[in-house]
């Protein structure tokens, strides 16, 4: 029996059939995995906190699960994500319960690189997972085959305790080599949800040639050598920085492009756009719209050519009229003049 809930919350009391090879210690925990009884038969694993990193990481997880619950409800609660159906956050060993499918895509080490079959179906998993981070705005940060597990049909993305808002500071280095992109390797400025694809399509590099990541430019050049289809999919995902990289819905679009199923109207299985997919396109095109806006700024500030110098004005010669008039008005001056000379020299 486990009896989960928080300080403030109500007890919960559920069965868990663990199996029996026992526990397997990773990152700080202790992990036994088992079989939820009267929970539909889903398999789950019960996490145990034995370091201060680990208990920090599992409080960050449980806030995790918390919003991803007020954000999706339990009936909508999509089996890509890992779901945290209990936990015990105090005591000298806290723990919490998440669910989980199949195995981590790490234990496929033995049979790398995938054949083409399964590869594009796991892929497809990935690019899911990719667009329910999207559409919740959240950034995982820690992508990698140990974090996401595949039970045949379906990838299933767990450990969240590294995860944030998209936009909220990165604070620190994050994530785990070689998955991690260059941005969480600094540790600078905010999370993006492309930090996410980065960390996808290493994994994604990895299945498809069994060699694992290296540094960005050098992932540049190697996908270069890919088969046709592995290289469109992957071509602007090993970026310097995550606001040169493209979307984790641009790759789902590459993606079906390739496969050949319908993105738009016609025949095939088409869907209206998700609203989070229409926010995307709006703020591309604004970016953009602001590209140009800035390029124009700076045409217009441009140094002028200079202008040669401009031509004294012509003067145009007097007609005989024209001097007759200037000599009178001249003689008449004078003569005025001369008189109010005559008339001070007399009161003097």
């Amino acid at each position: 029996m486990i009896t989960c809930g928080g300080r403030d919350a109500g007890k919960s009391i559920f069965e868990i059939d663990f199996d029996r090879q026992g526990e397997t210690s990773r990152n700080g925990f202790r992990e036994r995995h088992g079989l939820l009884v009267h929970g539909g038969g889903e398999r789950v694993v019960q996490r145990i906190a034995h370091t201060d990193a680990a208990r920090q990481e599992l409080e960050r997880t449980v806030r995790t699960a918390d919003v991803l619950v007020r954000r999706l409800g339990i009936t909508r609660y999509p089996p890509e994500l890992s779901r945290v159906v209990g936990y015990r956050p105090d005591g000298r060993a806290p723990y919490l319960v998440a669910t989980r499918r199949g195995g981590p895509l790490s234990a496929l080490g033995d049979r790398l690189p995938l054949e083409a079959g399964q590869l594009w179906a796991v892929v497809d998993g990935i690019l899911t997972v990719l667009r329910q981070l999207n559409d919740l705005r959240l950034v995982h940060r820690d992508i990698r085959p140990e974090t996401l597990w595949w039970d045949g049909t379906t990838v299933q993305l767990a450990d969240f305790g590294l995860t944030l808002d998209e936009g909220e500071p990165r604070g620190a280095a994050a994530g785990t080599d070689p998955w991690r992109s260059p941005e969480q390797a600094k540790g600078q400025g905010r999370a993006d949800c492309r930090d996410d694809v980065y960390s996808a399509g290493a994994v994604i590099f990895h299945l498809a040639t069994g060699e694992e990541a290296t540094t960005a430019a050098d992932m540049r050049d190697r996908v270069r050598w890919l088969d046709s289809s592995q290289r469109k999919l992957l071509e602007g995902v090993f970026t310097d920085e995550a606001r040169q990289r493209v979307s984790g819905y641009a790759l789902r679009l590459r993606r079906d492009t390739d496969a050949g199923r319908s993105t738009g109207p016609g025949p095939g299985t088409f869907r209206p756009p998700r609203l989070a997919e229409v926010e995307q396109q709006a703020r591309q095109h604004f970016h953009e719209l602001r590209a140009r806006q800035h390029a124009f700024s700076r045409q217009q500030h441009r140094p002028a050519y200079p202008q040669p110098p401009a031509a004294p004005p012509r003067v145009r010669p007097l007609g005989p009229a024209e001097r007759r008039r200037v000599v009178v008005l001249s003689v008449t001056l004078a003569a005025a003049l001369l008189g109010v000379l005559i008339a001070v020299l007399a009161l003097v």
